[in-house]
């Protein structure tokens, strides 16, 4: 039993198919799946300057405070 080159093009197209099945199926689940967790990383670091800028503000605040309160007790 020989081989032919009809053969060859018989498991290029089973193999060709298959190739594309599986890149159809890893660009929906996978692919999709990580560009998803991208965006929601990207939120989570704006979400998480925004807190880290009112962080700093209370901090300014409380130093405002703490200095005015020394000097107004300094004045008694």
């Amino acid at each position: 039993m020989g081989f032919f080159p009809h053969d060859l093009a018989g498991w290029l197209t089973v193999v060709g198919s298959l190739t594309g099945a599986m890149w159809f199926v890893i660009k929906v689940t996978f692919v999709k799946s990580m560009n998803d967790l991208n965006k929601a990383i990207t939120g989570l670091q704006d979400t998480l300057k925004i807190y880290d800028h009112r962080i700093d503000d209370h901090e300014t605040r409380i130093r405002l405070l703490e200095d005015w309160r020394e000097h107004h007790d300094d004045n008694e």
